[in-house]
């Protein structure tokens, strides 16, 4: 019984779009946003004492520093132009910046310049081969050009780093890039790794429930659709499971509560569902 199937995609799966690669916790980005502080030198209660006269230099990690706080700003308000010209003065500084090739990378990505994109991800990852934001965006950015064996690469090291903070999300996106490269047990095993670290992992569980119920293990398939209940709002994806399982276990009342859901909040899906069973 052939049946609807909408995978669901990397977070990020749209994972580099530039508004979202700072506020993502993930897929399908990493970075955390971060504001620039501006330091207001009031007119009143603050007085400076000049001892020695000019005060130093900035260091050179302090002006890096500064051009990478000026490129989120300009990256998170969408001032593509003004973004790059941070980067590169960035780079001007500390060519050796993996930050700012890795951010670099992500602009040029949003131009759609994927060639450069991923010739600044690779000089991130030659400067440090284990960073974790650079080995998170660059496994998004093969993923989004759908290279999927090429994405597995940076992902499976990404998991590897046992501190890094999002590594449910990173099982995750690496299970769904080995369920498109057709690794189906691989696949499974990542998205099971991914509910272990995080249980609030509702693609993940929904992606197991599927998996269960394609190798036939309708008991499982049921279990996880529950649990998925708990975690998310039904989806289209979710009730035609559900409706499948449900049939496969002759709980009429259950084939018709969810088929009327279907119906209901997703009428233009309803008919592939059906037609497809």
């Amino acid at each position: 019984m052939s049946a609807m199937r909408c995978r669901g995609y990397f977070v990020a799966s749209n994972p580099l779009t530039v508004g979202e690669v700072f506020r993502s916790s993930g897929i399908y980005a990493f970075f955390m946003t971060l504001s620039v502080c501006w330091c207001l030198v009031m007119a009143t209660g603050c007085v400076t004492e000049s001892v020695g006269g000019i005060p130093p230099a900035a260091s050179a990690d302090e002006r890096v520093r500064a051009q990478l706080d000026l490129a989120r700003a300009y990256l998170e308000q969408g001032d593509l132009n003004r973004t790059r010209v941070a980067l590169d003065k960035a780079l001007s500084i500390d060519a050796r910046s993996v930050e700012a090739h890795v951010l670099l990378a992500v602009v040029l990505q949003a131009e759609s310049e994927f060639e450069l994109a991923e010739g600044h991800f690779e000089k991130a990852l030659r400067i440090a081969p284990r960073n974790s934001q650079a080995l998170n965006n660059y496994g998004a950015f093969l993923y989004a050009r759908q290279r999927y064996e090429d994405a597995i690469v940076p992902l499976r090291l990404l998991v590897e780093d046992t501190s890094y903070r999002a590594r449910g999300q990173a099982f995750e996106n690496l299970g769904f890039a080995y369920l498109r490269a057709d690794k189906i047990g691989a696949a499974e095993e990542a998205f099971l790794r991914a509910t272990q670290l995080n249980v609030r992992q509702p693609r993940s569980t929904l992606e197991l429930a599927e998996l269960a119920f394609e190798r036939g293990d309708y008991e499982t398939a049921l279990a996880r659709l529950l649990e998925f209940r708990l975690l998310a709002q039904q989806n289209a994806r979710s009730l035609c499971l559900a409706i499948r399982v449900a049939e496969l276990r002759g709980e009429a009342d259950q084939v018709a509560s969810s088929t009327m859901a279907l119906n209901n909040l997703f009428p233009n899906q309803a008919d592939k569902c059906q037609i497809n069973k």
